[in-house]
């Protein structure tokens, strides 16, 4: 748990002078219950409406200055406990980017945003109500116990007779309430990910009529997580019920027993007195059902803990490396790569192959062949199980992540589209200029929808790009990505929704702005594969052959049947 205050020290000194006007807040709140008495014994009982009055003025001023301690504690403490949230919140975000995959893989997307914004949420809430409970408890707790004994010892003797019995009640009221906390995060998590892939597949859930089975999955989670959330709210609201029950007999009590105190001919109580040991037990009262409330949030408070340092104290990928600084010429050599994403069984296996510095490479072959499994092993973004590969003559496997992809322009196989301004897509950092957005535009084929739209460069996209087309997003991807400035650049199947004029045009672009850069082109299209430099082929993991176009026709079967089915089987389609 200590991993989430980590870096907390400058939250110090602002909390502890929160802390010094909580206790003086308290203390003039506990000073009214005593002015009070004064009020009504040498005031109201004495005929002195002088004093009445003097009293009443200083109990407005101990008031006001009470309101005033209380505003600038609660500002203090709210702005370091916003601040607290947007640093945790952010050093989460960052952790998950620089998880490793496999340990990324383990986290639905679901659970992600369930601990950065629910989690981060509680736990922030959580501490910034500590400063007022550590000083006004102790306070009103001491103060209010001894300011009772002074105005009746048999009095306050009852007060405390009972306040065990309130410390047993809050703990009956809170046993085993954890565990109802654990499954219900649990819950929401899980519904937040069937939800989230509901929405985003809803085309296909209607398509095949699957509502009702996805509303039963939702149902079921929603269930569970509803039962495991109130029987854990039930048990924490009997905290409040069950305490004033307590509180209230013990009230009843003092009133009794001062009733008969008062009437006896020697007392020294006076009905002053036993009004100020009722306010004291409201404000005894009111410091235990704040422990109480506090008590009855810890249970959630430890879940959410221990589900936040289980993901900040995940390793960071690029931890561990003795070089930082990779340069690449452009070149790759691999040599016997292999992968598996579960562990069982090769994605990839024996995959030896070199690419010269500057050379336009395409990989082909069916779906699941392991073409894009290599391309995200060349950017960095998994790790061979098996095997080297090489930039230059340098193992990447000896540099951080990091460092690899800051070689590689890359373009995923699904286009990811950024929502806001067209510009901001472009280049999130904000450090190119209008003309270099607007060349990489055009040399992207994107510049005529550009010239179309009013707005220009703030033409606003909504979320994943939901205005434009498919073809309209992948240019959009190769645009972001032609700002990149490095030596290789991997384009994953980033041409499968053009038409072949469009493709045909972009190719031409790319050949001319990316000469000498080394061009990789993961496709199924063999139009795409016979203008490049050098063809791979895959089948089942397998790299099976290498060459050019008409080479591969000759030698490799399975390359000639792509060709022969996506040309109708005219072989001199070449």
């Amino acid at each position: 748990m200590t991993i989430i205050f980590r870096g907390t020290r400058r939250y110090a000194k602002p909390l502890f002078f929160a802390f010094i006007l909580n206790i003086l807040s308290t203390l003039c709140m506990v000073a009214l219950p005593t002015l009070m008495t004064k009020v009504v014994d040498r005031g109201i009982n004495a005929g002195d409406l002088h004093y009445v009055y003097t009293a009443c003025a200083l109990m407005a001023t101990v008031t006001l200055l009470d309101v005033i301690f209380t505003v600038i504690s609660n500002k203090i403490t709210n702005s370091a406990s916003l601040d607290f949230n947007h640093a945790l919140r952010t050093r989460v975000f960052n952790k998950t980017l620089s998880m490793p995959p496999k340990t990324l893989k383990t986290y639905s997307t679901g659970a992600l945003l369930t601990r950065s914004i629910d989690d981060v949420d509680r736990i922030s809430e959580v501490t910034g109500s500590l400063p007022s409970l550590l000083a006004s408890i102790p306070v009103t707790l001491i103060a209010g116990t001894v300011l009772a004994f002074r105005q009746s010892p048999a009095l306050a003797g009852v007060l405390l007779a009972f306040t065990p019995l309130v410390v047993f009640v809050v703990f009956i009221c809170e046993h085993n309430t954890h565990k109802h906390w654990v499954v219900a995060e649990e819950q929401i998590d899980k519904q937040n990910a069937l939800i989230r892939a509901r929405l985003s597949g809803i085309r296909v859930v209607r398509a095949f009529n699957q509502e009702h089975t996805e509303q039963d999955k939702v149902e079921r989670a929603t269930r569970t997580m509803s039962k495991s959330m109130v029987r854990g709210n039930m048990r924490s609201e009997l905290v409040a019920p069950a305490s004033m029950l307590v509180l209230n007999i013990a009230t009843v009590l003092i009133i009794a027993l001062g009733a008969k105190q008062i009437t006896a001919p020697d007392t020294l109580l006076t009905a002053g007195g036993i009004l100020a040991v009722i306010e004291y037990v409201g404000m005894i009262t009111s410091g235990i059902l704040s422990v109480s409330y506090f008590l009855a949030e810890l249970p959630r408070f430890r879940t959410n803990c221990k589900r936040i340092s289980e993901l900040l104290s995940a390793e960071n990928e690029n931890d561990g490396y003795d070089q930082q600084e990779l340069t690449a010429d452009g070149s790759i050599r691999l040599e016997n790569v292999g992968f598996s994403y579960t562990g069982d069984g090769l994605a990839l296996s024996g995959v030896s192959a070199m690419i010269n510095a500057g050379e336009t490479v395409a990989f082909i072959g069916g779906t699941g062949a392991g073409k894009s499994t290599l391309a995200r092993l060349i950017c960095g973004l998994e790790k061979p199980t098996e095997g080297t590969i090489y930039f230059g003559n340098r193992d990447i496997s000896l540099y951080p992540p990091k460092a690899v992809r800051a070689c590689v322009s890359y373009v995923r196989q699904r286009d990811l589209v950024f929502s806001g301004a067209l510009k901001k897509s472009l280049n999130a950092e904000q450090n190119r200029t209008e003309e270099e957005l607007l060349s990489a535009l055009s040399d992207g084929q994107l510049a005529d929808f550009v010239k179309e739209k009013e707005e220009g460069l703030d033409y606003p996209i909504t979320e994943r790009g939901g205005n434009l087309s498919g073809g309209q997003k992948q240019r959009v991807c190769i645009s972001r990505a032609l700002l990149k400035d490095a030596p290789m650049y991997v384009f994953d199947d980033s041409f499968s929704a053009l038409d072949f004029l469009t493709e045909s045009r972009l190719r031409a672009r790319l050949k001319q702005r990316l000469a000498g850069k080394t061009q990789i082109i993961v496709t199924q299209r063999v139009s795409t594969a016979k203008t490049c430099d050098k063809i791979l082929v895959f089948d089942k993991g397998r790299l099976i052959a290498v060459g050019k176009h008409e080479d591969l026709l000759k030698t490799c079967p399975l390359y000639k049947e792509i060709h022969l089915s996506q040309t109708g089987g005219d072989l001199l389609c070449v």
